[in-house]
């Protein structure tokens, strides 16, 4: 079976400041740093920077552990242990997540001396982030982990059935997000959990206005089961910008370039359903190439008298032969 295993490493930037407090420079902590991993087949260890002597300071370590389908991780870890104390672990941490991504459930925040007890993925990913801040650095940790079967997991005739990779992309100057994309595209199976990504790429230096055509949630107000999510910049949970579970959505500008979207069904709010348009605008004054929206935003000229509302109000339709 195979195991692909993917590590995202992002160096945090350390600005150098003067006496006076005004950055003079930027110095990136070399990536390799986060890169102190072994993987077998059958699973692996990895560790903070410079383990077991102190982990640098400022520093983000990204791991994404992947099993193969229909296997579970277990999650262990060794002494010494040693990440500094705080309450709720607000400073150097651990964060693991229960999935894929960095919106995928919590499992907890580890910090401390005392390392963390045994952790079990409830699927086949695991999301860890190690996080450092400018002082107080410790020993770090060494993690193993594991694989062992799913549970949940029934054959059918001996065949493995395929797990569904339900992402999708949207770019350019408007669009519709929807989600009747998963069932025409296959993604899922009638009577399965819907769990579907959409990343909306703005047209360059502009940012995105989200706004609801259609919208209906089947169990209304059960936020953990049936709800729509919209992430500004990236899937990072510091990123969410709304969550809608109720029977109303709003529109949605986010402050960036680039969206996501996330959609969640559980088996029995299959018929939820969304449809969107996204738009890009950039903030005015607006040039010769763009259409002043009234609404602090300039759309794009062939968006204009399109059939479409893509301002906030509909001053782009109203006057259209």
């Amino acid at each position: 079976v195979l195991l692909v295993t993917i590590l995202v490493v992002e160096g945090i930037a350390v600005a150098q400041k003067t006496q006076g407090g005004q950055n003079i420079g930027v110095n990136r902590i070399p990536p390799t740093q986060c890169d102190n991993w072994v993987r077998t087949s059958n699973g692996g260890h990895f560790a903070s920077p410079n383990y077991p002597n102190m982990y640098p300071p400022n520093q983000e370590c990204i791991y994404i552990l992947e099993a193969a389908p229909r296997q579970r991780i277990e999650l262990t870890f060794d002494e010494p242990y040693y990440i500094e104390p705080s309450f709720e672990c607000r400073f150097d941490h651990l964060e693991v997540r229960d999935g894929p991504f960095g919106f995928s459930p919590l499992i907890n925040r580890y910090c401390g001396l005392k390392s963390p007890a045994l952790i079990r993925s409830t699927g086949r990913f695991m999301w860890i982030k190690f996080t450092s801040d400018e002082e107080l650095e410790g020993k770090g940790f060494q993690a193993k982990y594991s694989f062992i079967p799913d549970p949940d997991f029934t054959y059918l005739g001996g065949i493995l059935n395929p797990i569904p990779d339900c992402q999708f992309e949207l770019s350019g100057a408007d669009g519709i997000v929807r989600s009747s994309q998963v069932e025409q595209e296959g993604k899922t199976k009638p009577g399965q959990a819907v769990d579907c990504i959409w990343t909306i790429k703005a047209t360059p230096n502009a940012k995105i206005y989200l706004r609801f055509l259609d919208y209906q949630m089947e169990h209304s107000n059960e936020c953990k089961r049936n709800f729509v999510a919209v992430y500004d910049g990236s899937s990072s949970i510091e990123n969410l910008k709304a969550k809608f579970c109720s029977t109303v959505a709003n529109d949605v500008m986010l402050q960036t370039g680039t969206g996501v979207v996330r959609m969640w069904a559980d088996e029995g709010s299959r018929l939820s359903r969304f449809r969107m348009l996204f738009t890009s605008f950039v903030d005015p004054p607006c040039s010769g190439s763009t259409y002043f929206c009234h609404s602090n935003m300039c759309i794009n000229n062939s968006l204009v008298c399109n059939g479409i509302q893509n301002c906030a109000y509909p001053w782009d339709e109203n006057h259209c032969r």
